[in-house]
């Protein structure tokens, strides 16, 4: 299984290193019994977010590299999905309120066909269904050939299927899935 980790499950190991995020990044990282890989902008936004205080604490930038070192290949730049779009879509406003296979479909050069299957029933890019900034991780996951999108960003990210068969499930259903305790 290839899991493609958003900067909410980064997070919440650098606050709990003896949680489920924490072990799941672990077992990524060793290759157990799964695979996986975050992009340029989720690590980006990990590392501004740890900087700016998680929970009231502020990390610095020492402890955010020992962090990251200590997962080995899992952070290796070759590791790291870019994304083949940014987190603004501000310049293609008129791919708000589709679906999301349609909006990555067109981001992403019209080669994942796949992406177009069950168009009416996808979540759509608009406020309280699918957040605009997001769509970066499923282009990504697409592009990786991902199975899955883990994140505890809930709100703005539901479980469930996305698009061209990768499904968004937060870490505890993850651990769960993977029979983790």
């Amino acid at each position: 299984m290839l899991v493609c980790f958003d900067a909410t499950v980064l997070c919440g190991a650098l606050r709990r290193p003896t949680g489920l995020n924490f072990r799941l990044l672990q077992l990524a990282a060793d290759s157990v019994v799964l695979d996986g890989f975050t992009t340029e902008v989720a690590g980006m936004e990990f590392v501004r977010n740890a900087l700016d205080g998680l929970s009231g604490v502020r990390y610095d930038i020492e402890l955010i590299e020992e962090f990251l070192d200590a997962f080995g290949a899992l952070f290796d730049l070759e590791n790291v999905a870019t994304s083949p779009i940014g987190r603004s879509l501000t310049s293609q406003t008129w791919l708000h309120n589709k679906p999301i296979g349609d909006v990555v479909y067109h981001l992403t050069g019209r080669t994942h066909k796949e992406l177009l299957d069950g168009l009416p029933e996808q979540l759509r890019v608009v406020s309280g269904e699918f957040d605009a900034h997001d769509v970066h991780l499923v282009a990504a996951a697409v592009a990786r050939g991902a199975d899955v999108i883990c994140t505890s960003n809930r709100r703005h990210m539901p479980e469930g299927p996305v698009a061209g068969g990768i499904e968004v499930i937060g870490p505890g259903r993850l651990a769960a899935d993977l029979g983790i305790e």
